[in-house]
């Protein structure tokens, strides 16, 4: 746990990221004896569990799904996320996409800009954790490797800002169902239900869209493996 008693007591971004550095070098059963209970479950839950095992053992923070940021009075939200070596086993890759918030087809048709959505006011800063994973090592052996704070300033923003246009422009047509990751190049969408939205008696998949009677899938937006590649190669100022 960090030095702090509760995660509201860190004063600043300073002090946040002064306890989190902590992490980097240390296995995640160092971090929390309970991640190593969860060894024999299935990796397709691994980045699930390990990202929950840190926020709750490390920072105290328990589940949640708020639209605000994990650390609301520092406005910034935490994301852990695996690391894989290539075939080489020497050059280090993100493992998967990154998941963002869910997206709430009304409130983002009633923005004009990035900037005043509600996927820039959870993730305008964000603490990335690291981990390498390794097919050959239980979980509780993965080991932190960055550590970072990043921020959606104004490069970032014009990175993201016609990938965000494109898919504001498909709600505002009526069309959020009708949205395809292929058409963007960093920022996109994902699935997250699980559903099967083909079945039109599942429910569990769709919720409703602004300016069409037929409904959308439950998404979230999504980062593309490429640009956090680049995310993690301008911390560390050289390629992975």
């Amino acid at each position: 746990m960090i030095n702090y008693k509760k995660i509201e007591d860190i004063p600043n971004e300073e002090a946040l990221l002064k306890e989190a550095k902590w992490l980097e070098g240390k296995t995640l059963n160092q971090i929390h004896k309970s991640i190593k209970t969860s060894d024999e479950e299935s990796r397709v839950t691994t980045k699930g569990n390990v990202g929950y095992l840190i926020e709750k053992g490390f920072f105290g923070i328990n589940m949640n799904s708020s639209a605000l940021p994990d650390i609301n009075h520092l406005g910034i939200e935490i994301k852990t996320c695996p690391l894989k070596y290539l075939s080489d086993n020497k050059t280090l890759r993100v493992k998967e996409p990154l998941s963002l918030n869910i997206i709430n087809y009304s409130k983002e048709a009633l923005c004009n800009d990035i900037t005043e959505s509600e996927l820039y006011k959870k993730n305008k800063k964000i603490l990335f954790i690291f981990y390498i994973h390794l097919k050959s090592k239980s979980r509780s052996e993965y080991t932190i490797k960055y550590v970072f704070l990043w921020e959606m300033d104004n490069k970032v923003l014009n990175e993201l800002r016609p990938d965000y246009n494109l898919i504001i422009s498909k709600i505002k047509e009526g069309r959020a169902h009708d949205i395809h990751q292929g058409q963007h190049e960093y920022l996109t969408i994902c699935p997250k239900h699980n559903g099967k939205f083909k079945d039109p008696n599942c429910n569990k998949s769709k919720t409703v869209q602004p300016f069409s009677n037929q409904p959308a899938e439950i998404r979230a937006f999504r980062l593309k493996n490429k640009y956090v590649n680049k995310i993690i190669e301008r911390h560390i100022q050289k390629k992975l």
